[in-house]
């Protein structure tokens, strides 16, 4: 098994466990304005795969080195990976678990709209455009672009850091050691 793939099944499972364990602490359901910080633990989590991930990529090279290039690379297809699996689940998971979860979030939105002053006719209009918004399959596709988009940003960064040279094109390793006299 090739090593993104091999972390992008980590992180992707992961990702699984995250969503149960949101959905039976009750931040998809009744908890849903309280769990928001959540999210960034999952973050947290998937940047610290990444990097293990393409560091791996790193050591795998004969030379030990990485480019800036072949870095990014295997950090978005970690991310992709991972992406793919995750939407597929979390497909399943908002249509067959969690099916109410349209309903709290239009329960979490309808307190700030009485509170924004809409009339009943435009929080009609919104709540029919949250339920297509939080429909599995709109949930899906929005997860997979944002998780694609994310996964690159973070490829980007961590790249810049764990890039490196191979050991010919270091200054120094094709001159012989000094002689003493």
């Amino acid at each position: 098994m090739n090593t993104p793939l091999f972390y992008g099944l980590i992180l992707a499972l992961v990702n699984v466990v995250y969503t149960l364990v949101a959905f039976f602490l009750g931040f998809q359901t009744d908890k849903l304005a309280q769990g928001r910080w959540f999210g960034l633990l999952l973050l947290v989590v998937a940047i610290a795969i990444v990097w293990l991930g393409v560091k791996a990529v790193r050591e795998e090279a004969a030379d030990k080195a990485l480019s800036y290039g072949k870095g990014v690379k295997s950090g978005f297809l970690i991310s992709l990976y991972s992406s793919l699996i995750s939407t597929v689940y979390g497909f399943i998971h908002f249509k067959f678990i969690n099916p109410s979860f349209a309903d709290y979030q239009v329960e979490a939105a309808r307190e700030k709209w009485v509170q924004a002053g809409l009339s009943d006719a435009q929080m009609e209009g919104a709540e029919k455009f949250v339920r297509f918004l939080m429909s599995p399959g709109m949930l899906s596709i929005t997860g997979l672009i944002l998780s694609l988009i994310i996964g690159l940003v973070i490829a980007l960064i961590l790249a810049a850091f764990l890039k490196r040279a191979p050991a010919a094109a270091l200054p120094g390793a094709d001159s012989p050691p000094p002689v003493s006299s």
